[in-house]
């Protein structure tokens, strides 16, 4: 059984996930990814890795990358400046442009095909993309996520609380009874606020897809629909992977 390996490198934690074709076989969370660590999980595979994709916000991931063609695996980093994509990009500066977001947004693409699809990822920061009808990614905004609006709120104020976010927020009502609830549901309902705002001036028919740490809680909220999917990355980076495979040059 020949499988791929996807790993998404984000700011505080990654994420690896084989897959089989389309299907996904197993997915694991690593804090602190190393070499061995990713070696033990090829190794542990229920069949043979044959290619992988590396994406981080921040890292290069070099060590990883030659550990694994060291196995005989086609391994590379994702690059939407250079690597061949499942979807345009109209972008001005593609060699400036995550390849989180990238990856994301070919993941919403290969869920709703021919659909225009507003592609949250609601993490350290919040991104809001857009990917038109015809597979163009459109542009997108960048904002401060929940962690980092609360400490920017205690930071540059001189009597707000440090905040821990709440692991589960399930707002009763729409204001604060107190401080502490006023900065959370300030948070919270900022970044509902701006779905909300993008996908008004966006198609009728514009699908809104979240993926992140908060994606399931921020979907409950929200008066709209909203799809979840929390592995939405692994799932572009596979699809980026086998779209290169059914569109490579010594393909027979």
């Amino acid at each position: 059984m020949s499988l791929n390996l996807t790993i998404d490198q984000g700011n505080t934690a990654a994420k690896m996930a084989l897959w089989e074709g389309t299907r996904l076989l197993d997915e694991v969370i690593e804090p602190h990814l190393t070499p061995d660590i990713v070696a033990a999980y090829v190794d542990s595979a229920p069949g043979r890795v044959k290619a992988a994709l590396y994406c981080s916000v921040a890292q290069r991931g070099g060590d990883l990358l030659d550990m694994l063609r060291s196995r005989g695996i086609r391994a590379d980093s994702l690059r939407p400046a250079t690597t061949r994509l499942p979807l345009a990009i109209g972008y001005t500066t593609p060699h400036t442009l995550g390849a989180d977001r990238v990856a994301a947004a070919a993941g919403a693409v290969s869920l709703h095909p021919g659909r225009p699809v507003l592609v949250v990822d609601a993490g350290t920061a919040v991104t809001y993309d857009y990917v038109d009808a015809s597979g163009r990614f459109c542009g997108g905004n960048i904002a401060p996520g929940m962690r980092m609006r609360l400490e920017a709120l205690h930071r540059f104020t001189a009597r707000l609380p440090r905040l821990e976010v709440p692991r589960e927020i399930k707002p009763a009502h729409t204001f604060g009874k107190d401080t502490s609830e006023a900065m959370i549901l300030g948070a919270v309902y900022g970044i509902v606020g701006a779905m909300s705002y993008y996908r008004s001036r966006l198609p009728h028919d514009t699908v809104t897809v979240i993926t992140g740490g908060w994606a399931h809680t921020l979907a409950d909220i929200c008066d709209f629909d909203v799809e979840p999917v929390p592995n939405l990355v692994s799932l572009g980076l596979n699809s980026i992977l086998l779209f290169n495979e059914h569109n490579s040059p010594n393909r027979q």
